[in-house]
């Protein structure tokens, strides 16, 4: 009812302006003919009516209370117009032309018309009394007057123009309905999305709280208070199942007298309260009235619970535990949307539990397999130890003399225990460094002389004939303050790694200050290279470039890139296929205090000079 009003309030308006034009065109019009000598209208006359209508337009525009009243404002707008029309064709045209301008009565039939039909039939029938009553005024009341063309054919063409508007404001009419039921729809649409839009913001935000920990005490009890901000609830809890002693226990809880941990002690069990054994079959249990007052009430001193909605937890498919909120008062729509928001918040905490207990069980593992390896590893290198000790002395002599074929194969027995030993001792280092063991012993370190030690501690085993090992280590290179064994181990690694792989040429071992003031160290050979689809995992763990017959179980360039971050700096490579590459190690030389290492590009090395 109000819109209705509404629009006629609209429709008032646009009468008063559409009347301003209509009664400036009517004086323009009259003003024409006069100009041309056509009729016989007395512009003066009508120049005071169309003033007449100007001054009801103005009344209308200006009069802001007529708002209040559109219907009635209406009517006097319709009566104003006949009256106008009627007076005006009276007073200042006469005959013939007189007849031709009852045809302005349209511009009252037909806002009328729209409007409605009462409206517009009581209008059409008011323009038939004016024209009558103008044609008693011109020929006076005889018989011929009231039953004559001239008297009948005007109010039949005012009623049928009435009668096509009746048409037309039907169809504006269901037009309207349907557009205004359209916006009905939208606005609902909009405050449907709204609330979905807050919603899913909360239950971002809640996301983003529970995925902050994955420590299973931290995160029940961040879970609990967490649903009870976003909820605006008077209490909340959070519960723990235990399906094989038919059990639940409290975990996290707000407002609680007692400590968390004697709360935690007490179990309850689940055929005490039935709400708990529905929850193994739906995921969401809304309790109210009585049922709602027996909520075992940890912490609800403030008063009874009118509502209690519950929400289940689950581990593949089997009930692990609930949430519990509380109201003490809450409407029907409050409830739906709690309900709608807990079950969101169910649905995350239970993932995240589920990657809280997998990040305990890998945990677990973890520290299984570093302490199985670390165990296994200690346990094999004495005994290889022992062996290359053997070894060692049999190839001297002491056990007697032996023959050029034992020494061949005694020989060959020494590499490969060698390099199991180091394989052995990779592991070593790697699971030190996993379990976080591995100290770090910084001391001021001679570049040059450190370089020169791996040099000459290469073993023989690793080089071939047809490949040389090369010195390009710049002069007067500064000392670095740095684990020098963990260093070490870097490089002979990286060297260890371009003998592998080169078969002639050279292997040059370089090293200078970049222009940011950092050592450089390369190791550069001339072999087979590396494919550009191996480079992005050449560094990792076990992992080895197809077709490489190096040997090996692809832990040394993992070792030397963990090695190189725990002295603070970085390593890159840049390779070409059947060319040969080059590892970039790349220090501070001084260590940064309380600072994660910074992470810098390589840059060019200082002028260096090459030695054979």
């Amino acid at each position: 009812m109000r819109s209705g009003l509404d629009d006629l309030v609209t429709f008032n308006h646009w009468l008063c302006l559409t009347r301003l034009r209509a009664a400036g065109a009517v004086m323009l019009f009259t003003l024409g003919l006069a100009w041309l000598r056509v009729g016989n209208i007395s512009t003066p006359y009508a120049f005071v009516v169309c003033a007449g209508l100007f001054a009801v337009s103005g009344i209308g525009l200006s009069w802001p209370s007529l708002a209040r009243v559109p219907r009635l404002f209406f009517y006097l707008q319709s009566l104003a117009d006949l009256a106008a029309i009627t007076v005006g064709i009276g007073i200042s045209v006469q005959g013939f032309e007189a007849l031709l301008f009852r045809s302005v009565y349209a511009l009252t039939i037909v806002p009328a018309s729209l409007i409605s039909v009462p409206s517009g039939l009581a209008v059409a029938a008011a323009a038939t009394i004016g024209h009558e009553m103008l044609l008693v005024h011109e020929r006076g009341l005889v018989p011929g007057t009231l039953y004559g063309v001239e008297s009948l054919m005007p109010p039949f063409l005012f009623f049928l123009l009435a009668q096509q508007c009746f048409f037309y404001g039907a169809h504006l009419k269901r037009k309207n309905t349907a557009l205004a039921t359209l916006a009905d729809r939208l606005e609902e649409s909009y405050q449907r999305l709204g609330a979905e839009a807050r919603t899913s913001a909360a239950l971002l935000d809640v996301a983003r709280t529970l995925s902050s920990t994955l420590e299973a005490p931290e995160l029940l009890a961040r879970v609990n208070s967490t649903t009870r901000q976003q909820l605006s609830a008077d209490w909340s809890a959070t519960f723990l199942v235990d399906a094989e002693r038919g059990t639940f226990r409290l975990v996290a809880v707000t407002d609680a007298d007692g400590a968390p941990g004697e709360l935690a002690r007490l179990e309850l069990p689940v055929s005490g309260w039935a709400p708990v054994g529905r929850l193994a079959a739906q995921p969401l249990v809304v309790l109210t009235g009585a049922e709602a007052e027996r909520t075992p009430g940890f912490g609800t001193q403030g008063g009874p619970l009118s509502t209690t909605i519950l929400a289940a937890l689950y581990r593949e498919h089997v009930l692990v535990g609930f949430l519990a909120v509380g109201f003490r008062s809450l409407s029907l729509l409050e409830r739906e949307q709690a309900v709608e928001f807990l079950s969101g918040i169910a649905q995350h905490a239970t993932i995240v539990l589920r990657n809280a207990r997998l990040l305990e069980e890998v945990q677990l593992a973890s520290a299984m397999k570093s302490e199985f390896v670390g165990a296994v590893s200690h346990e094999l290198r004495s005994p290889l130890n022992v062996m290359l000790g053997y070894l060692e002395m049999t190839l001297d002599g002491a056990f007697g003399p032996i023959t050029a074929e034992q020494r061949h194969a005694l020989g060959r027995t020494r590499e490969q225990s060698l390099a199991l030993l180091e394989m052995i001792t990779a592991l070593l280092d790697m699971n030190r460094l996993e379990a976080g063991r591995l100290p770090v012993q910084r001391a001021r370190v001679s570049v040059a002389q450190l370089l020169e030690e791996v040099c000459w501690q290469v073993p023989e085993s690793w080089r071939r004939p047809e490949v040389q090992l090369r010195r390009a280590l710049a002069p007067g290179l500064p000392e670095i303050e740095t684990d020098a064994g963990k260093l070490k181990t870097v490089v002979r690694n990286l060297l260890h790694n371009a003998f592998k792989f080169t078969e002639r040429g050279h292997v040059t071992l370089g090293a200078g200050v970049t222009p940011a003031g950092d050592l450089a160290i390369t190791v550069a050979d001339t072999g087979c290279g590396i494919p550009p689809d191996a480079i992005h995992y050449i560094f990792d763990m076990f992992r080895q470039v197809p077709g490489s017959e190096g040997g090996g179980v692809g832990l040394g360039l993992h070792l030397v890139r963990r090695l190189v971050h725990v002295l603070g700096g970085t390593v890159s490579v840049a390779s070409e296929v059947g060319k040969g590459t080059c590892f970039t190690v790349i220090l501070p030389l001084a260590a940064a205090s309380g600072q994660r290492p910074s992470r810098r590009s390589p840059g060019p090395l200082a002028r260096s000079a090459d030695a054979a």
